[in-house]
């Protein structure tokens, strides 16, 4: 009769202890950083947040441009064009020429 070899049975034991003691450290490390992919200090939802965010600046950003070129020109128009100038003080003022007359009819937008 041949002898047992416990010695090949104990190392497939083991092995497959060690397996399942590498799989528990595993699942808990890849769950953390998993968390932390999603959710960490640089994670993915605060990049999603962040390009929100830029998105918006652009578009502040693009509207203040065209606000400044607005104002450019008006500011170009108020030292260079006379008839600006009288258009502003007949609208805001209520300034008229000598010998016009004046019809006021009350508050458009009170309507």
């Amino acid at each position: 009769m041949r002898k047992r070899t416990y010695a090949r049975v104990d190392n497939a034991a083991r092995a497959a202890w060690k397996k399942k003691v590498a799989l528990a450290a595993a699942v808990p490390l890849a769950l953390y950083l998993l968390a932390s992919f999603l959710f960490g200090d640089m994670g993915l939802v605060k990049y999603f947040r962040m390009k929100h965010q830029q998105q918006a600046l652009a578009q502040e950003i693009a509207e203040l441009k065209s606000d400044n070129v607005r104002l450019l020109r008006e500011v170009h128009a108020l030292r260079n064009d006379g008839s600006y100038i009288e258009k502003l003080a007949r609208d805001n003022l209520g300034l008229a020429r000598p010998g016009e007359i004046i019809y006021y009819y009350g508050d458009a937008s009170a309507k």
